[in-house]
């Protein structure tokens, strides 16, 4: 029995937005440690926030840090927990809105295995 598991995809739309905000973290990060200030070069004044951050960088670097993780890992989380043996689909937290029980998991393993024969090299993909 072969168990693959891998990640559901998120739309196209949020994995461009996590992918921004990934390197507008890094741009930030990489200013404030060398103590930079941006908005000189585009003639804008500077925030408030971002001259307290230049004076707190180890504080403001931390915040910036997990704060995008944190918006980062939800755009791209989808929640999804799809089963399928031999690509036939058994169970999808997509379309269900939650996770089998295990007593649903063994008997959805229990069905398709008599009605085919899974156990001649069968795989389960997670």
């Amino acid at each position: 029995m072969d168990v693959v598991g891998e990640n559901y995809p998120p739309p196209p739309f949020k994995a461009l937005m996590a992918r921004i905000l990934s390197m507008v973290k890094m741009a930030l990060l990489v200013c404030l440690l060398f103590g930079q200030n941006p908005f000189v070069l585009l003639n804008i004044p500077t925030p408030a926030v971002y001259s307290w951050a230049l004076q707190n960088k180890m504080y403001a670097c931390l915040m910036v840090f997990f704060f995008s993780n944190s918006i980062e890992s939800y755009l791209i989380s989808t929640g999804a927990f799809e089963i399928s043996v031999n690509d036939v689909p058994l169970w999808s937290k997509i379309e269900t809105g939650r996770l089998p029980s295990a007593n649903e998991f063994v008997q959805m393993l229990q069905t398709f295995s008599t009605k085919t024969d899974f156990n001649a090299a069968g795989s389960i993909n997670f």
